[in-house]
């Protein structure tokens, strides 16, 4: 299976019509440093999507996505599903049968709020954390992350093969910790550079470094950048930070896509984040 990064852009997105700091300029001139609101979608046999920001319908297009089999939300914010009214259109008019979608009862409360004919379209699946999904090609496990109620993040795949989803948290709580540590492929919000903010519900590009290292993870991809908040970062700047964990991390861009049977196999033969850090560690020394 596939995975494919649709957006990779906290709640503002990159660029921003009212900004004209050094990263809207970078994504002016640079057209892949462009960030639309954070998605991500699993390709196989049968397609599954996870949340539906407001530009989904162009991030399917662009990615020649051209059917959802199942939709999995994380949380109620618009920029997770302001896309819903373009899967409602989707599911009444073409797949013309309803579409198994999972979610937190929280997260169903707050989006019948602003979507009342949910029922017409979607065949929910109420989940919790530690809920354990079988699907036909893929098992998704939600795990509770802090952001705001009922918001979830979800590990794919099972052991030796995981790639966890976490767009938007705050620090991990000790259940949500355990089950990622020694994670393949950790994918997690990196919203802030430098301050961060709202500590409570985001993380900073350095905090979720610092926690991917402490969780023994295999690969990090960072992802939910605002890059505008708190001091303008660009990517360039980025990936030159990241030139140090020697391939271990990965700044996200829209459109990335990795192979999930490449990532099991590169685990194998690639140090972890801890231990490529305790390597570089011993050359300083």
């Amino acid at each position: 299976m596939e995975y494919v990064f649709l957006g990779t852009g906290a709640g503002n997105g990159v660029p921003e019509f009212y900004c004209n700091c050094d990263v809207c300029r970078e994504a002016q001139s640079r057209p892949e440093c462009r960030r639309t609101r954070s998605a991500i979608a699993v390709i196989g046999d049968e397609n599954i999507l996870i949340d539906a920001p407001p530009e989904l319908s162009s991030q399917l297009i662009r990615e020649k996505i051209t059917h959802i089999d199942y939709l999995f939300i994380t949380h109620s914010h618009h920029d997770h599903s302001a896309g819903l009214g373009d899967l409602e259109i989707y599911t009444r008019f073409h797949r013309k049968e309803k579409l198994p979608v999972f979610m937190s009862r929280n997260t169903l409360v707050e989006l019948q709020k602003s979507y009342p004919s949910l029922d017409a379209w979607m065949g929910v699946t109420l989940i919790e954390p530690g809920d354990v999904t079988e699907l036909p090609d893929i098992t998704v496990t939600a795990v509770e992350v802090a952001h705001c109620s009922g918001a979830l993040g979800f590990i794919l795949g099972r052991e030796g093969n995981r790639v966890a989803y976490l767009p938007d948290t705050g620090p991990l709580i000790d259940r949500t910790q355990e089950a990622l540590l020694g994670i393949e492929t950790l994918i997690m919000d990196a919203t802030f550079w430098g301050e961060n903010w709202y500590p409570e519900s985001h993380r900073s590009v350095d905090e979720t470094i610092r926690t991917a290292q402490s969780l023994n993870v295999g690969t990090l991809y960072l992802t939910h950048l605002s890059m505008h908040y708190s001091v303008p970062v660009t990517c360039k700047e980025i990936e030159k930070l990241i030139e140090r964990y020697g391939g271990q991390v990965k700044l996200a861009y829209d459109g990335t896509r990795f192979n999930l049977e490449r990532v099991a196999r590169g685990y194998t033969q690639t140090p972890t984040l801890a231990v490529k850090r305790a390597m570089t560690d011993a050359i300083h020394i």
